[in-house]
């Protein structure tokens, strides 16, 4: 009896093992792999220390756009009408205060989970918003 317990645990391992192995142990490999946006926006990000860094293929969730939270509704500013956006801690909540190339600046709600993401000269780059202070946009890269 002892021995058929012992084999059904070894079956039930070997048959859940592909599952767990299957969900990872985290996310520790990195932004091996980012979106690959449709416009190649350049940027100057500013991280909550103060660390910059240039960014190209920058994208926010993958698309081009500044998402977020406008009263009752939901707001997408396409980098193209943006020319910077400051991000605040403010009672527990993210703030995105947009600054337009024309027209009267926006404030939007961000969730701070959301990934922004981009290429260094050096490799791929991803950040949550949470930790994003700044982030000026240059302009359409070539």
């Amino acid at each position: 009896m002892h021995k058929l317990k012992a084999f059904a645990s070894l079956i039930v391992i070997l048959i859940l093992s592909p599952f767990l192995m299957a969900m990872g142990g985290g996310d520790t490999d990195g932004p091996t792999r980012i979106p690959d946006p449709e416009a190649n926006y350049k940027v100057m990000l500013t991280d909550q220390t103060g660390s910059r860094v240039t960014l190209t293929k920058f994208a926010i969730e993958g698309v081009a756009f500044v998402l977020g939270d406008l009263g009752q509704g939901q707001a997408a500013v396409p980098l193209d009408k943006v020319r910077e956006v400051i991000i605040n801690h403010v009672n527990g909540k993210l703030k995105a205060k947009i600054t337009l190339a024309q027209g009267e600046p926006v404030e939007l709600r961000v969730k701070p989970g959301l990934m922004a993401t981009g290429k260094t000269e050096y490799g791929n780059y991803r950040i949550p918003l949470k930790e994003v202070r700044m982030i000026k946009v240059l302009g359409l890269n070539q």
